[in-house]
Order: C-alpha cells, then structure tokens, then sequence
C-alpha cells in the first residue's frame, strides 16, 4: 500500500516491526533499516543494480530476513 502521509504510514504499520529506507540510485541502492522501536536507522547494505528482477529479489529478500514492516524511498533532489 503507498500511504499519502506520514500519520497514514504510522497508522498503517505495526508495532514493534522495523521499517526500511531506501536511497534509490542509478549504479547502487541503499538500505538502512530502523531499530524496532523507529528511533535510528542504521545503514545495512548496498546493492548494486543489475537487472530490475534481480534487483527486486536481492532486496525483498534483504527486508524479509530483516522483518522489516514498511519502507521508505528517498526523494532524489539533485
């Protein structure tokens, strides 16, 4: 689901689950995951694109092993 605010985000997750933030690059995506309670995130990993399938796989596969509940993408600025 793709939540228009940041309370229907809050609403929608459940407690105690970590959340997920992406910095979607061209060459590499970031991700950082919170500690349970969404006090810190804490950079876990880059993956370097490839293909958007393989892509795909590697970081649901990074969110499920880590339990994560939600994500949040970067907005790109610059």
């Amino acid at each position: 689901m793709i939540c228009q605010t940041i309370a229907e985000f809050g609403a929608a997750l459940p407690p105690n689950r970590a959340i997920a933030g992406l910095d979607l690059g061209t060459v590499t995506i970031g991700v950082a995951v919170s500690d349970l309670r969404r006090m810190v995130a804490t950079p876990i990993h880059v993956i370097r694109r490839e293909k958007f399938t393989q892509d795909a796989a590697r970081l649901l596969a990074l969110l499920a092993e880590r339990g994560v509940a939600g994500i949040v993408l970067g907005l790109p600025l610059n």
